[in-house]
């Protein structure tokens, strides 16, 4: 019996199983952080974001504005990521702040609250304005 063949033989399915695991994620651990310009584009969305619930308000959509603050929640979890990534703890508060007080707009607007909705988003607001007076990005 090759040495080869004695030593395939020896191993299990299981660990075969374990390090084709490791192997197709490796790239996905080893992938960077999403870098400024990254960071940059998610604030760009956000404004937009805002204006779209804005605009949803006026308008009386429903739909819209839960679909805007919806886009919020997913930026801000995305942003207190980046901070993280940079060990910038206040941008991580910041960000996670935001990110609830999107959610519980979010679940307002969905119910039809709209004033409830309103109240968390301008509060998610000057939470945004907090971080953006930070400066995190000169850091």
């Amino acid at each position: 019996m090759s040495f080869v063949y004695r030593v395939c033989s020896r191993v299990s399915a299981s660990s075969i199983a374990a390090l084709s695991v490791v192997v197709l994620f490796t790239p996905l651990v080893a992938a960077q952080a999403p870098d400024a310009a990254a960071h940059k584009q998610w604030m760009n969305d956000a404004s937009e974001a805002q204006e779209d619930f804005r605009f949803a308000l006026t308008d009386k959509d429903q739909k819209a504005a839960t679909e805007a603050l919806g886009k919020l929640e997913i930026l801000m979890a995305k942003t207190g990521e980046y901070w993280a990534a940079r060990k910038a703890g206040d941008g991580v508060k910041l960000s996670k702040d935001a990110h609830d007080l999107a959610a519980q707009a979010g679940a307002a607007a969905k119910a039809g609250n709209m004033p409830a909705a309103t109240q968390a988003f301008d509060k998610m607001g000057a939470t945004c304005n907090t971080c953006h007076e930070l400066h995190l990005e000169k850091r």
